[in-house]
Parts: C-alpha cells; sequence; structure tokens
C-alpha cells in the first residue's frame, strides 16, 4: 500500500497547497477543519492532563494540515460516535485505516501517514510463534485480543481458543503471566503499552508476512465542499512532510514521547 502512486492531476493540486498555486474559495470556505478521534487510545489518540486531545494521530494531522494550509479543531470521543460523525457531517475527517465501509462516505488520501506492520506479541521464551506461516496454523494456539480489535474481528471470531477482554494492556499481561500463547497486533501500538506497564523483558514482537499491514491515513467527508480538491492538497502534503511523519512514529517507537 505504500507503493501507491498520484496521477498528475493529484500531484499538481497536492503542490498547489503546497504555495505554487492557491484555491481561494476552497480555503476561504474549510480554513479549520473538524477532525474526530477515538478516546483513550494510546499512544495515537488520547486526553493530556488538561483533557485536550494529543496523541501521536493529532501530530500527524497537525504536519499534514499545517503543510496543506489548513487548520484542526480536534476532539475525542467513542469510536463508533466519531465515525458517525463524520458519516453524518457534524465532523470533517479523521485518520484510519481505509475500509470499505468508511469509504462509502469519507474520500481518504492515497498516500498513509503511517504504516505498520502486523505481528505476533508472544513470550520471548517461547519460539514457537516465530515460524507460524498462515491463520490456520496461528489457530491452534491460544490466542488472546480485545473487544474492538478490527483484524481479530475479521480474520480470527471463530478461533476456539480465543480469548477477548475489554483492552490491550490486559491482553500483554495475560500474554506475560502465560494464560495466552500469541497476540496479533502492530508493533507500534503494543510497544508503547507493554514499555508503560513494564512487560518488555517477558515480551518478543516477530513480524509475520502473511498477517499484512495496517495502514492509516486521512480522510474527509464526502459531502465537504471542494472534497476532492482538499483530499489532493492533503495527498501532496503528506508527500512533502514524509520524513517528519516518520520520525514522530519512531519517536513514539523508541518511547521518546
Amino acid at each position: 500500500m505504500s507503493g501507491i502512486t498520484l496521477d498528475r492531476r493529484v500531484l499538481f493540486l497536492g503542490a498547489g497547497a503546497l504555495g505554487l498555486s492557491r484555491w481561494p474559495a476552497a480555503r476561504a470556505a474549510i480554513p479549520t477543519l473538524r477532525f474526530v478521534y477515538a478516546e483513550n487510545v494510546v499512544p495515537f489518540s488520547f486526553a493530556d492532563a488538561d483533557d485536550n486531545a494529543t496523541g501521536l494521530l493529532k501530530d500527524d494531522v497537525d504536519v499534514v494540515l499545517a503543510a496543506a494550509g489548513y487548520t484542526q479543531v480536534s476532539t475525542l470521543m467513542p469510536w463508533a460516535r466519531a465515525q458517525a460523525m463524520v458519516r453524518m457531517g457534524q465532523a470533517d475527517g479523521f485518520c484510519t485505516v481505509p475500509s470499505v465501509e468508511r469509504g462509502a462516505y469519507a474520500l481518504f488520501c492515497q498516500q498513509p501517514v503511517m504504516n505498520c506492520d502486523i505481528g505476533i506479541w508472544h513470550r520471548r521464551d517461547d519460539p514457537r510463534l516465530q515460524t507460524v506461516d498462515s491463520l490456520d496454523e496461528l489457530a491452534t494456539f491460544r490466542l488472546g485480543s480485545y473487544v474492538g480489535n478490527g483484524w481479530a474481528t475479521e480474520h480470527m471470531r471463530g478461533a476456539a481458543n480465543m480469548a477477548w477482554v475489554s483492552d490491550p494492556v490486559s491482553v500483554l499481561k495475560m500474554l506475560a503471566a502465560g494464560r495466552i500463547d500469541a497476540f496479533v497486533h502492530d508493533e507500534l501500538q503494543m510497544s508503547y503499552l507493554a514499555r508503560g506497564a513494564g512487560l518488555t523483558a517477558a515480551l518478543a514482537y516477530t513480524v509475520r508476512p502473511f498477517l499484512g499491514t495496517v495502514v492509516r491515513t486521512l480522510a474527509l467527508r464526502r459531502s465537504l465542499p471542494e472534497c476532492a480538491a482538499v483530499v489532493a492538497a492533503l495527498d501532496g502534503a503528506i508527500l512533502a512532510r514524509r520524513a517528519e511523519l516518520d520520525a514522530l512514529a519512531q519517536r513514539v517507537r523508541l518511547g521518546m514521547t
């Protein structure tokens, strides 16, 4: 997915948003975009000490919008409500994983702001998961996940030995305690949470290519005036600020935020 290229029209529009040309009508109509984020999804989106939205996704959106000439008003809320707000036109956009359902009411950027490999979290003293090559083989292990994990819901809902709990930190603790064998998730978020829970010495992460990649990017409601032109501007901004976006993710990965 990271290899997606832009056509000439999108590149032209993106370059215009970065200063080579202007769209007065579009920018005058929506200088500020209303973005919504899932609450309490550390480190991607959560509340700071003053109860304001913060996190890696908000930082990414700030970088992209600033480069394209926009600002954002950001609001945290339950994820189902956030998606409904965009769908009903009560919010302008979000930063999330593209899907057919979301694409029906939101236009996604072609360029991702973040790519994360999906891998297997397991105990350091259990090397069996390092050679798993299929979902069928994975399903023979004791698995764990949390309610609301889209990947697990789609791919492992019917697994007979899947333990479901309320939050990802509880899954990591179950894994470290030996109550489950494996937890499928991306490395970025879970490494941050494992570090905060003091579990990094007990747990290891192994990338398995068959599991795929999580791609996150910006999307705007299709009912937004000049939506296609604004999304094209955001695509140009993502390309122009790629190094800065990657550096933000690396800081989270290394525990520097």
